[in-house]
């Protein structure tokens, strides 16, 4: 379906979790999984085991990138869209190894660095990014898992200062934390009994690396799904009584389906001959915006598979014409 801006629906916040994208990241054991696991309808990409202490929940092991690729080509299916509202990759860390191995195997290297010209870590990038989108893309929450790192630090006055932060590469953290809603850190704190309490930080602190899109979401919350739940409502009725915005209690995904290289082909060899047949000048007309399209003079029946997108963009353009 082509884009027509001139009958966009302005956009609108859901109360419920489906669709929303979360980074959890805490030290070993903090609970990071079991709490991932409790979104709604939720499948376990699992890069590392751990979830054995986890009833009840679908989990998918996972030993090498192309098993993720495949996972990818099933969550495409219709069936897999019903049965599942939730991906969790734990841990994107591991992750993102097995799509540096994953790049390396296609150019024979050992190491990313070994590719030219930088082209192993631009390719990595590519290829992380575009898997992690098309997850969303397809309508599904995401929840990534990672654990935490830390680093001392001298403040301005020459104290140290111990920073929190989630433990992944730069590359893959860049990538993260431009898709997220939310980067909440697991962590604690003692009551005033001497009992240990889990708590989430969601936002940024000199010594600790949090953040989320939603305005008024609480900085500490208690730990838990429910918990989570409740503060991200919270947080969106005080955007709709603050700031005005649109509230609803569930956006229904849309997801565009791929096109159909066969049925594209058909619609641009139909449209040719009816404009040509019309006026044979349309024929050089047509040729023209393929040129312009694809930055060199072309037929349409040189047109691959491949490139189903660009040959679309030329049958909008005789659709016009026509």
């Amino acid at each position: 379906m082509a884009i027509d801006i001139l009958n966009i629906e302005p956009t609108v916040i859901s109360r419920d979790l489906k669709g929303k994208y979360v980074l959890l990241y805490g030290k070993p054991k903090s609970g990071k999984t079991t709490a991932a696991c409790s979104f709604p309808n939720s499948l376990l990409i699992a890069f590392e085991k751990g979830y054995n202490a986890i009833g009840g929940i679908r989990a998918a092991d996972v030993t090498r990138w192309s098993d993720f690729k495949t996972i990818l080509r099933q969550l495409e299916k219709p069936e897999a869209r019903q049965l599942y509202e939730t991906v969790i990759i734990d841990t994107i860390s591991i992750a993102w190894d097995y799509c540096e191995q994953f790049i390396c195997a296609q150019n024979g290297v050992q190491k990313i660095a070994d590719i030219a010209w930088g082209g192993g870590y631009s390719a990595c990038k590519k290829e992380f990014e575009s898997s992690l989108r098309k997850i969303t893309l397809l309508g599904y929450g995401l929840v990534l898992i990672c654990h935490s790192g830390s680093r001392i630090e001298k403040t301005a006055e020459g104290n140290e200062m111990e920073i929190i932060f989630p433990d992944m590469p730069k590359r893959a953290a860049e990538i993260c934390n431009g898709l997220v809603d939310v980067i909440g850190y697991i962590g604690g704190e003692y009551n005033t009994e001497g009992e240990f309490e889990r708590y989430l930080y969601t936002r940024e602190t000199p010594s600790l690396f949090a953040g989320s899109r939603f305005k008024y979401l609480a900085p500490k919350i208690k730990f838990g799904y429910a918990e989570l739940v409740n503060a991200i409502a919270d947080a969106i009725e005080m955007s709709e009584k603050i700031d005005g915005v649109k509230v609803v209690d569930k956006v229904e995904t849309k997801v565009e389906e791929k096109l159909d290289f066969a049925t594209v082909r058909a619609e641009a060899a139909d449209l040719w001959a009816k404009l040509v047949e019309k006026d044979e000048e349309n024929a050089n007309i047509i040729l023209k915006k393929i040129e312009m399209i694809m930055g060199h003079k072309m037929r349409l029946s040189e047109f691959t598979e491949d490139q189903v997108d660009l040959l679309n963009l030329a049958v909008i353009e005789m659709r016009d014409m026509l």
